[in-house]
């Protein structure tokens, strides 16, 4: 079992990251979590064959996290995908998912796979979704006005949680959700010396790391860079470093971290 980015960068990519997404890779199936452009391509690059998706998960509904679902159905669609697949998302998000959908008319459309919208609830601990390789909770974010779920992602056969932030400020219900897990992917936009004006409700490296040992996890992973961070990674790990003492690395795009 592993995870592969497919995205790495804040809402601006640039020629080295795109926006970030994630696909947790197990025996027999898949999980997407958020969904930038041309889904269908960047799992085949990562190695992923995109008839294995048993589920997708959509963290929340600003642009660089959700825009790519439309093309994400219409290429299952194409490839001739007849079974069923659920995109789960906060409840807020249910509707405005669905708009979007029909708006590229991709959403029950004769022919079409059965494609179902589920909502989750903003509460610590949410269930999600069971797959043959994985078990799916979550809790909220703190993404300023924007309802957001954070992701927990248990492997069947015992090995450590992921645990993804989203797009968040430090908050205690990451913290919670991260605790006993193995690894924590989190939003690290900005470094340690910056305003948080200028990036929102976002974390620094520093801020990320600061979870990371709150939760006690192995191994922190940052991810969601502001494209200024793009080509200089050194100094978000390097801020990182101050306040976590386990691994931390910058996330790469199509390569697999073992889990």
């Amino acid at each position: 079992m592993h995870l592969a980015f497919l995205g790495t960068s804040g809402a601006v990519p640039s020629l080295r990251r795109d926006t970030t997404s994630l696909v947790f890779v197990g025996a027999s199936d898949a999980v997407l979590v958020d969904c930038g452009g041309s889904p269908i391509q960047k799992l085949l690059l990562a190695a992923v064959d995109p008839a294995t998706l048993a589920h997708v998960v959509i963290t929340h509904v600003h642009a660089d996290h959700a825009y790519g679902l439309p093309a994400l159905v219409q290429g299952l669609r194409l490839l001739g995908r007849r079974a069923p697949l659920t995109v789960s998302c906060r409840e807020e998000h249910v509707e405005p998912l669905r708009r979007v959908l029909a708006a590229f008319e991709v959403l029950d459309r004769p022919g079409m796979f059965p494609l179902s919208i589920a909502g989750v609830p903003g509460r610590p601990g949410a269930p999600v979704a069971t797959t043959p390789s994985f078990s799916l909770s979550a809790a909220p974010g703190a993404h300023g006005a924007m309802p957001t779920l954070a992701v927990r992602v248990e492997p069947a056969g015992g090995a450590p949680a992921v645990v993804y932030s989203s797009d968040t400020e430090p908050c205690d219900a990451v913290v919670e959700l991260a605790r006993g897990a193995g690894t924590l992917v989190h939003d690290a936009t900005y470094g340690a010396d910056e305003r948080r004006e200028r990036y929102g409700a976002h974390s620094s490296a520093a801020e990320a790391a600061e979870v990371a040992a709150r939760a006690g996890v192995a191994r922190l992973i940052l991810t969601h860079l502001d494209a200024a961070h793009h080509a200089a990674t050194g100094a978000l790990v390097a801020a990182a470093r101050a306040r976590f003492s386990g691994e931390i690395e910058v996330a790469e795009e199509l390569v697999p971290y073992p889990f």
